[in-house]
């Protein structure tokens, strides 16, 4: 890190980076994504850029790493809001914004997420640790549904996620009314 950088700087910088990753992968794609661009949006040269990040790759899995770090944040201030467990209509919302709110999948086209796929495998070590953190979750819950519907229940989000990437081929107007839809249709194989 360069002497004239302070710790305040850096997390500002840092947190800079953070918005404007998805802004500018939903404005590029992950193919056209350049590290000038992504240096330019948070103010910084692009030689800086690899005082933070050592490729544009390293920092697409730092922003997923990042939004997963913070949705379980979000998660366990829910639970802690909720201490006899989270309500359904709760975590429809919870839900619903994780999936609208900086989801990486809705920043990319089928193709990139192909790419990304197929790199680094994003979505295929999710099942070694599926139901330990099933289990957490459910004990969170205003539920007494079982393991097996939440293993359901996390196919049938990962469908929405993934169904819901290339926001380009959908239509706009209708997109989020069916993602509640949809999330409240899986949320009944929790409670």
């Amino acid at each position: 890190m360069p002497a004239n950088f302070t710790k305040e700087e850096r997390d500002i910088l840092i947190e800079k980076f953070y918005k404007q990753g998805y802004i500018l992968l939903k404005k590029f794609g992950y193919k056209k994504l350049k590290i000038t661009d992504i240096a330019s949006s948070v103010g910084i040269g692009t030689g800086t850029f690899y005082n933070f990040f050592k490729s544009k790759d390293e920092f697409i899995i730092w922003l997923i790493k990042r939004r997963k770090d913070e949705t379980l944040e979000q998660f366990l201030s829910l639970s802690d809001n909720h201490p006899d467990g989270i309500p359904m209509e709760s975590m429809e919302e919870f839900l619903f914004a994780a999936i609208s709110n900086n989801n990486i999948y809705r920043c990319l086209t089928q193709e990139d997420y192909n790419i990304l796929q197929k790199k680094y495998g994003l979505l295929d070590h999710r099942n070694e640790k599926i139901e330990e953190n099933g289990r957490f979750m459910m004990s969170k819950l205003a539920t007494k549904k079982s393991i097996n519907d939440f293993l359901l229940f996390s196919e049938a989000y990962t469908i929405i996620i993934i169904g819901t990437s290339d926001l380009n081929k959908l239509n706009p107007k209708l997109t989020n009314t069916v993602v509640r839809k949809l999330i409240h249709s899986v949320c009944q194989f929790l409670y």
